[in-house]
């Protein structure tokens, strides 16, 4: 099976991949603290850097394409309680659900504990939002449901690497498939190069319950996101897009597509596709924008 892995590794990094970079823009100095985005009184996460950083908003934020409608929820951060339910959210509503794990049967097979168990990593190392639905108490524990959920991660030139050594020791062959694929997306647009810059923010994982989707609850965990990226310093930030719908969330939020890959291109070493899902899930997007007005390429290098 490594034979194969490697045979597809190769004949993907072959096959015809399609780039569109797209320009990029400074943070402007002054800030002043507003905690309350994020709900005050709610505790910080206490395991990562959104537990001490402090949140800071600034002027002149490049607004998203649409304007979206009131949310029809509340967004907060995550708390280490919260992971449980947030681990049982994301098998309910994005194993069995999402174009790309459904296409590889991720959500029926043993290897989807292997998975579980990378969610929970990342939610101990990375920055949450949870959107609660309007009914109920404070926490979902006092009432309040998870009806959508948005993880995000530090972006590292090296991520893609480490994606592909996690899928050689990998036994499940729907999950090395699965890994060696994120693999490509993460290194394949180049957008650390691009940007010139060794970090970016990257919304990871975004799922909505299915019985409240088509509400703006993405959309509104999106912008959540991004404003939360700019809190913590970041200058760019990514979202990898394996399904349209969140492509087009992805856009409605102000970034830009730069770089896609149609599946028929991900072959295997007989040129076979690896995975076929359903239209219109076509291509697999990644999107990404600068943060903030006049931030350039030249400028970040420094």
């Amino acid at each position: 099976m490594l034979r194969w892995i490697r045979n597809f590794r190769w004949s993907t990094l072959l096959s015809d991949l399609k780039s569109n970079p797209s320009a990029s823009s400074r943070p402007i100095p002054g800030a002043h603290h507003d905690a309350d985005r994020f709900d005050s009184k709610d505790a910080r996460l206490q395991n990562t850097l959104s537990a001490i950083v402090i949140f800071a908003s600034f002027p002149c934020i490049p607004p998203p394409r649409t304007k979206p409608a009131a949310c029809p929820c509340r967004v907060r951060l995550a708390r280490a309680e919260d992971t449980g339910e947030v681990v049982t959210f994301v098998q309910q509503n994005l194993l069995h659900h999402e174009p790309l794990l459904r296409a590889l049967n991720v959500g029926e097979i043993p290897g989807r504990e292997q998975l579980l168990e990378y969610v929970r990593q990342l939610l101990r190392e990375s920055f949450t939002l949870v959107a609660l639905d309007a009914d109920g108490g404070g926490r979902p524990s006092d009432g309040r449901r998870i009806v959508g959920v948005a993880i995000s991660r530090r972006s590292c030139s090296w991520d893609g690497k480490q994606l592909i050594e996690r899928a050689d020791r990998t036994r499940c062959d729907q999950l090395r498939k699965l890994l060696y694929i994120w693999s490509i997306v993460e290194s394949e647009p180049g957008l650390h190069q691009h940007f010139c810059t060794r970090c970016l923010f990257e919304i990871a994982f975004l799922a909505t319950a299915v019985e409240s989707r088509r509400q703006g609850i993405g959309l509104h965990l999106t912008l959540h996101s991004l404003q939360l990226a700019r809190d913590l310093g970041f200058h760019f930030a990514r979202m990898n897009c394996t399904c349209e719908y969140s492509s087009r969330i992805a856009s409605k939020a102000g970034l830009e597509c730069h770089w896609t890959v149609a599946y028929h291109h991900l072959v295997d070493s007989t040129k076979q596709p690896v995975v076929h899902p359903e239209p219109p899930h076509t291509h697999i997007k990644v999107h990404a924008m600068a943060l903030f007005p006049g931030l350039s390429i030249k400028s970040s290098c420094r």
